[in-house]
């Protein structure tokens, strides 16, 4: 089902939230927090793509009371096979040619994010454009994240998920998130994309607003699905034969790889230049932290 849409010209970006069951978790409050953001950016070149997870507990009908004036706004419920899966839905149904991926409780930066993105993606037209994320906790502290570099996508996700805006047709042709993995299929979908020597540019105001909910983030079973992504993306690597799911997962509680698989990765000549100079980096990086003795590993 789906809620009333415009049907004008294709927009440049589809904004993709998904949702199931916010009633019974109590996220009302937060999603419409996410609605009226959207309102805010005003872009008629963007569109927002609720894909709602076939929720049971009257979500579906308390979306579309939000969204039943909004325009450029479409409400799909269908059952998924999770988070990642909602989303690839999304991507399917979306009709722009960048896609942006927004929490639904969570929010974007700015008023006139969307905008600065449209004015950016129409000039130059990257396969991907990244940002920034703003973390926000509840008595209105903010801190922006700076960390945000492709050179470090062998260690660790180099930008916020929700902070790229990325092609469509680039998406679709990396087969979406590979939904084996739970937790880290943000993180495999963005090594891919790098290492698949795609476009990127930067842009350094943030993107994406993160509301900071205090959990506490399971840093064994994130090293666990993060070393399961590097097992398969690392598959017909000699150095990493010998390596099995115990050995990635340490090198993600260290935070850098092995020396002789990352000399593997710089002596292919057919790997794209962004792996190869993130090779360097985290060799760069485990080399000095092997003479740091002080560290506790």
């Amino acid at each position: 089902m789906s809620a009333p849409s415009d049907t004008g010209e294709r927009p440049l970006i589809s904004v993709i939230t998904a949702t199931w069951n916010l009633l019974s978790e109590g996220r009302q409050d937060t999603f419409r927090r996410v609605i009226e953001c959207m309102a805010r950016q005003k872009c008629d070149q963007a569109e927002h793509v609720i894909q709602d997870g076939a929720s049971t507990d009257g979500t579906v009908e308390f979306i579309q009371g939000l969204v039943a004036n909004t325009p450029n706004t479409r409400l799909i419920s269908a059952p998924d096979q999770g988070l990642y899966d909602a989303m690839n839905r999304g991507v399917e149904a979306a009709r722009g040619d960048y896609v942006l991926f927004l929490n639904s409780d969570d929010s974007l930066a700015a008023d006139d994010v969307l905008n600065r993105a449209v004015e950016r993606l129409t000039k130059t037209q990257p396969d991907y454009l990244f940002g920034s994320t703003l973390h926000r906790t509840a008595d209105g502290a903010e801190k922006m994240e700076k960390r945000m570099s492709v050179k470090a996508i062998l260690q660790r996700m180099p930008f916020c998920h929700n902070s790229v805006f990325l092609r469509r047709d680039v998406f679709l042709e990396l087969g979406g998130h590979n939904t084996q993995f739970r937790i880290a299929a943000d993180y495999d979908l963005m090594l891919r994309l790098v290492g698949g020597a795609y476009r990127g540019e930067r842009i350094d105001e943030p993107i994406s607003l993160f509301w900071d909910r205090g959990e506490t983030n399971d840093q064994l079973a994130t090293g666990r699905d993060y070393a399961r992504v590097w097992q398969q993306f690392f598959a017909d690597y000699h150095a990493a034969q010998s390596l099995d799911l115990d050995d990635f997962a340490e090198f993600y509680r260290r935070g850098h790889m092995p020396v002789r698989l990352l000399f593997e990765v710089l002596k292919r000549q057919e790997n794209p230049l962004p792996i190869r100079q993130a090779a360097k980096h985290s060799l760069a990086k485990t080399l000095r932290r092997s003479v740091q003795f002080w560290r506790q590993f």
